[in-house]
């Protein structure tokens, strides 16, 4: 399977499926996880580099990588990494929608009626929107250097 394979048949279902669900949280993992593991299929044998610098080239893919490795590890990141700091499982929180009886104070947002999954226990970075981007910037990375 090459990447481009890997991303029609495993991610983009799995993106799909979040949909679906945005406020589950382990739809958000899993989409999260099997995104952030193209870079294996990009370069199987160099795949730390290229993770490096995919992380350096998009903000999107870095934060699905700090993610995938928080629910995988329940905490990833370091406290002196500038681009990786500490990110705890327990940061990643579902946010209901801002619709009467679902709506929760500090954590719903106004007008979003369909909620989602969030970094800084649902108050942070939207995870769905983020997923999308990522496997986006991703799937141009296969397109620029097909693996036959």
């Amino acid at each position: 399977m090459d990447a481009l394979e890997y991303l029609n048949t495993i991610v983009e279902p799995t993106i799909a499926e979040f949909e679906k669900e945005p406020t589950c949280r382990r739809r958000a993992f899993l989409a999260c996880l099997v995104t952030f593991h193209t870079v294996d299929y990009l370069a199987p044998k160099k795949s730390t580099e290229l993770r490096d610098r995919l992380c350096k080239q998009s903000q999107e893919f870095l934060l699905i990588d700090r993610v995938a490795h928080a629910f995988k590890h329940v905490e990833s990141g370091h406290s002196k990494s500038p681009t990786k700091p500490p990110l705890l499982v327990s940061e990643i929180g579902s946010r209901p929608p801002a619709r009467l009886g679902q709506m929760k104070l500090g954590v719903s947002r106004l007008g979003d009626v369909i909620g989602g999954v969030a970094t800084a226990s649902g108050r942070g970075k939207d995870l769905l929107p983020t997923v999308r981007i990522a496997a986006a910037f991703l799937r141009e990375k296969a397109m620029e250097s097909p693996q036959k």
